[in-house]
């Protein structure tokens, strides 16, 4: 159910070492880096964080082509399931250190993600889809844009595109699970914090409900014009249709989570009008960044039954992470070396593919700035909309910015 809070998180800190003196280059040899990683590949919510994989294997395939790193090819030992259950999490990070022997933990994508814990005491290098508040605080813990995550902060782009749209009158939906909730409580925040009036907050829904005519009732007897949902593709496009039978295509909607090829390919009018936000180049201005169009050529090359989402490109900047530190570790590596040279970047953009990160805070703390693509469906088409490539403000910014 993490799914949908995606889009609500920001930032990382702090340059401490990763471990102590044994385990420091487990899963080293002189010609090869052993890693493992962990996704939700059978479960409630399907496979889609299977695709993770794609990402990072094309990307160390690339590398491996070019020689490796000081001679030493990456190798992913391990593609683990955790089936969407938080006790196999748990027990399948145990098993990437304690019987396939990987140096670091990459790439990881779940809802869930208990295992976190064991991976941060026990000083793994760990690299994933950072949509869970495991991801923070550790030194440790890389996500893709970052690691630390509050879900109930108030986040600057809600008054943004609220004030682009011309918004006035706001409605929450949400799931009735901790993540999903507390997404709904910082939207609402951010919402009044920026003078929006919040018509109401629903997060009683239930996972996998089948029913939004009630909510959507108040929504037209409250007069509301714009929706935010901290939901899966499932349940949006479930608003989308309830909103469009009860005579309310008017009704602007935002979605944290859907940015997806397929999804809009299997719902099209549903997805006509919605907005989106994503913290990188869209996959469609692809010619702004030469490492958008680095990964769409290899994942082309590598793996053209892949469909891109923004799973398959956290696995591609996880894997991109990862060589930068192994990099500046140098050639006598460590465990500890590589979460220290990481931790000392402080402009983290994987050559143009999202807005900076700064490792050195973002641990423990959100990034003084916040940079943000924004996109319509138009005409079936994801369209970006505002500035190109992003639109840059401060992150929780008092009022809404003039950018």
């Amino acid at each position: 159910m993490a799914v949908a809070m995606a889009g609500v998180a920001c930032s990382n800190a702090s340059s401490g070492g990763g471990g102590g003196g044994s385990g420091q280059t487990e899963g080293i040899s002189s010609n090869q880096i052993s890693v493992g990683g962990m996704a939700s590949l059978t479960g409630p919510l399907g496979d889609q964080y299977a695709p993770i994989f794609d990402g990072a294997q094309a990307y160390f395939d690339m590398i491996n082509e070019q020689g490796g790193v000081f001679g030493r090819k990456i190798k992913l030992v391990a593609k683990l399931d955790d089936a969407t259950d938080a006790t196999r999490n748990a027990s399948q990070a145990r098993a990437l250190v304690e019987q396939h022997h990987v140096f670091a933990a990459i790439p990881i994508a779940s809802p869930i993600f208990p295992g976190g814990k064991y991976l941060q005491d026990h000083s793994i290098p760990t690299f994933g889809w950072h949509i869970n508040p495991e991801w923070s605080p550790g030194p440790t813990m890389f996500g893709q844009d970052g690691s630390y995550i509050n879900f109930t902060g108030v986040n600057t782009f809600y008054g943004y595109l609220g004030k682009q749209i011309n918004a006035k009158k706001v409605a929450i939906f949400a799931y009735n699970v901790s993540q999903s909730k507390d997404c709904a409580t910082g939207a609402e925040k951010a919402f009044k914090q920026y003078g929006f009036d919040v018509a109401f907050n629903d997060s009683s829904l239930a996972f996998g409900t089948t029913s939004l005519d009630a909510d959507v009732q108040r929504v037209k007897d409250a007069g509301v014009d714009f929706v935010t949902t901290c939901m899966d593709v499932s349940g949006n496009t479930l608003l989308s249709k309830t909103l469009r039978r009860a005579g309310l295509s008017n009704v602007r909607q935002f979605w944290p989570t859907g940015y997806d090829a397929q999804a809009l390919a299997q719902f099209p009018d549903l997805y006509e009008g919605v907005y989106f936000r994503t913290g990188f180049v869209p996959f469609e201005e692809a010619s702004s960044s030469p490492g958008m169009t680095q990964f769409l050529n290899e994942m082309k090359k590598r793996k053209p039954n892949a469909k891109l989402s923004e799973v398959v490109l956290a696995g591609w900047i996880n894997a991109d992470m990862f060589v930068t530190g192994l990099k500046a570790a140098g050639k006598d590596l460590t465990r500890t070396k590589l979460v220290n040279a990481l931790n000392v970047i402080s402009d983290y953009t994987a050559n143009q593919i999202e807005g900076p990160v700064d490792w050195r805070i973002q641990h423990t703390q959100p990034s003084p700035q916040d940079c943000d693509a924004y996109l319509q469906v138009q005409h079936g088409k994801f369209v970006q909309i505002f500035k190109k490539p992003f639109v840059c403000y401060p992150h929780a910014s008092p009022t809404i910015p003039n950018v």
